[in-house]
């Protein structure tokens, strides 16, 4: 019954997803941060009403999204005693992953976020200041639902209590913040440059390394990270969905099809 409460409160951001439409150019095309304050908070509002809307629940995106997802965290929870204790737990390990892991903080997010803004600004770039403007809505986004789950589920950490990982103990470990803030921001770069292949591969990549590394220093369970990640790549999608500029679209995609004989690559424009 109890886990109940944990799903219920994930999916509320899981299940409106699919349903999110991109914004017109002439609304999203306002990157002004004045207008941030309003535009956050009506997205907000419509992240933790959509339980409650009942166009929000389709059978593909409950198939699609939810059912793998409440699966492998279920199992990942079931498992995450014996990965943790397989792993090394050297002073090493802890040392440089707590190092690594702080990447992912939320004030080490923004100010990349933050940087990315200011730079777009400062070089006439309205593509990069875009992208820096979401991934600081998609990290506000995040940080808010990881703080509500947290309060929720209340899961020891790995080094509290003798490494149970009981939910309803007083902890903070469910889910990971710098998984779910990490994932959020490399989701709207990786969206906004999917036209370079690179930038999603490294924004990608830096995530999952941040996420590995708080399993590492000991910070938190498996399943805290993938819960995170998820939750932090939904935002991320959720934000450039509603508030991205047609006009910043990528013109050139890579395309995959196959054939009886082959798989073949062509690029759309």
């Amino acid at each position: 019954m109890r886990l109940v409460l944990i799903w219920s409160a994930l999916l509320t951001a899981m299940i409106c997803m699919p349903k999110v439409r991109a914004q017109s150019q002439t609304a999203a095309d306002d990157l002004s941060l004045k207008s941030v304050p309003k535009q956050f908070l009506r997205d907000e509002a419509r992240i933790w009403t959509s339980p409650f809307r009942r166009h929000s629940y389709t059978a593909n995106g409950f198939k699609k999204y939810v059912v793998p997802f409440v699966l492998v965290t279920g199992a990942l929870i079931a498992t995450d005693r014996k990965v943790t204790n397989a792993l090394p737990n050297s002073a090493d390990q802890l040392k440089w992953s707590g190092r690594i892991s702080q990447i992912g903080s939320a004030y080490g997010l923004a100010g990349i976020s933050g940087s990315a803004y200011l730079a777009g600004k400062f070089i006439h770039d309205d593509h990069l200041r875009e992208t820096g403007l979401l991934s600081l809505e998609a990290l506000g986004h995040s940080q808010i639902a990881v703080f509500a789950l947290k309060e929720i589920t209340n899961r020891e950490r790995p080094l509290d209590n003798g490494k149970r990982g009981g939910f309803w103990e007083g902890g903070t470990s469910f889910p990971s913040g710098h998984s779910a803030g990490a994932f959020a921001v490399a989701t709207v770069f990786a969206y906004e440059y999917q036209d370079r292949p690179v930038v999603p591969i490294a924004a990608y990549s830096l995530a999952t390394l941040v996420a590995a590394s708080r399993v590492g220093a000991d910070k938190h369970w498996v399943s805290d990270i993938v819960a995170g990640g998820s939750l932090g790549f939904l935002m991320g999608r959720f934000t450039y969905k509603r508030r991205h500029s047609a006009g910043h679209s990528a013109r050139l995609m890579p395309a995959i099809t196959f054939s009886r004989t082959a798989p073949a690559l062509s690029w759309a424009f």
